[in-house]
């Protein structure tokens, strides 16, 4: 991984490994995303693909209720979508995205809070901080890692296993008090990174403990959010986990999961910013970026370009 990040840049993943015979070594696969931003003219007309505006809007509302969007928020994006002229589905629906989401990657260049995660029990908090915690150690940063979660069987013994393997000393702290405890050590590292236990986000008294977690060491919390989950329960959560100072969101499982109505309705309903997103469970291969050019392609599948709109939308 080291000589990959070397050679490729921070962003780099391993696709694949495959082991030799023998004493042959391996054979290790990586790339690079490449960066997309949505330009000021999407496409020239003669580019578009052969879709009257009406067929369009069939097509993209079919997609948007494939993925499980409420339909109110399906309206609101396709009248983002119709002020796009001249531009094939997916581009219509990237700029529609863009036009009421923000996307905010984690960058710990420029992160100066302690980035605490939270959300609720099973999202992915604890696979999330030992994949930043990867990130920033590749990145030759000092890294402070804490974790809260002394209420779920294992959850400690899971991030320490992480941490380990990074020889990282991982700290346990039960409380705001103890985590205040370790302030000058946190101001101190490059990455300071929580993990705490998951919560009722509809409980007064948890989401008032969590809001004190973070007080007492002035923390940013990013709300860890699985994809796939009910559109507007997604939404419902990202409203709490914002009331308790959460402003950004990492999507996890995106790999497992088809219906991404959820990550839309908790980023358009919610007034959650899109950080990162998790597509699959290797450590190593950290967060990925992810922008609304591609995760309008994730939701507009295009592999086959010429099947009916129909099976598309239902994929």
């Amino acid at each position: 991984m080291a000589l990959v990040r070397a050679d490729m840049g921070d962003d780099a993943i391993i696709v694949s490994t495959e082991a030799g015979t023998g004493e042959s070594g391996c054979t290790v696969t990586a790339a690079i995303e490449d960066t997309f931003e949505i330009p000021e003219q999407l496409v020239e007309t003669a580019d578009v693909i052969s879709m009257d505006p009406e067929t369009r809007r069939q097509f993209l509302r079919q997609v948007l209720g494939a993925h499980g969007l409420p339909a109110h928020l399906t309206e609101q994006i396709m009248r983002d979508c119709d002020l796009v002229e001249n531009a094939d589905p997916a581009l219509a629906l990237a700029a529609a995205i863009d036009m009421g989401t923000s996307f905010q990657p984690i960058d710990f260049e420029t992160q100066s809070r302690p980035l605490m995660l939270v959300g609720m029990p099973g999202a992915g908090k604890t696979i999330t901080a030992a994949k930043l915690a990867a990130h920033a150690r590749f990145a030759a940063k000092s890294v402070f890692i804490a974790s809260s979660d002394s209420k779920r069987a294992g959850g400690i013994e899971q991030l320490q296993a992480f941490t380990r393997i990074l020889e990282l000393d991982l700290i346990t702290a039960t409380g705001a008090e103890q985590l205040a405890g370790h302030i000058d050590t946190i101001r101190a590292c490059d990455a300071a990174i929580i993990d705490t236990a998951g919560v009722n986000p509809f409980d007064d008294d948890e989401m008032q403990s969590l809001r004190a977690l973070a007080a007492a060491i002035e923390a940013e919390p990013v709300l860890v959010l699985a994809a796939g989950a009910d559109a507007m329960e997604s939404a419902d959560t990202a409203r709490a986990f914002a009331a308790i100072g959460a402003k950004r969101m990492v999507i996890s499982r995106l790999d497992m999961t088809r219906r991404l109505g959820g990550i839309l309705a908790a980023a358009l309903a919610g007034g959650v910013a899109i950080a990162n997103v998790s597509i699959n469970p290797q450590v190593a291969d950290g967060l990925s970026r992810i922008n609304p050019v591609s995760l309008a392609q994730l939701m507009i599948p295009d592999d086959e370009p010429g099947e009916p709109n129909q099976k598309k939308a239902a994929q």
